[in-house]
């Protein structure tokens, strides 16, 4: 959208030039002077039209290569604080794994003590060995 009114204008620029050269050299036709006048007239107006459309060229581009240059600076802003965002919920999850890894190790090793325990002559107890010699 905003390359839309940027285009808008610099035709509306164009335009204005367009009609301005139109009507210099209208009136310096129109003007009582001599053919030689009249024709050092037109010249230095197109030469004063020209320097204008330059200046106004070189205006608008430097305007442009600032925009530019504006948008790509907000990109990389943006890109990093992604980046940095990502970076923090890994480390989260990261640490999210590290304590699952704990919790499984230790559930692990209480089924394996309980395991343990419920086989006679493994566990090194002897409430299974009680309740086995019972029920024999």
């Amino acid at each position: 959208m905003s390359n839309e009114g940027q285009n808008n204008g610099l035709g509306m620029i164009f335009a204005f030039f367009t009609g301005f050269m139109a009507g210099a050299v209208i009136s310096l036709l129109y003007a009582p002077s001599s053919g030689k006048e009249t024709r050092q007239k037109i010249r230095d107006k197109s030469i004063e039209a020209k320097d204008r459309t330059v200046e106004l060229a070189q205006q608008t581009s430097e305007s442009a290569r600032q925009s530019a240059q504006n948008l790509m600076e907000q990109g990389k802003e943006g890109v990093q604080g992604i980046v940095d965002t990502s970076k923090e919920r890994l480390q989260e999850a990261g640490v999210q794994v590290k304590s699952a890894v704990e919790v499984g190790r230790k559930v692990s090793s209480d089924v394996r003590t309980k395991i343990a325990g419920s086989i006679p002559g493994v566990g090194g107890t002897d409430e299974g060995s009680e309740k086995t010699t019972e029920e024999a």
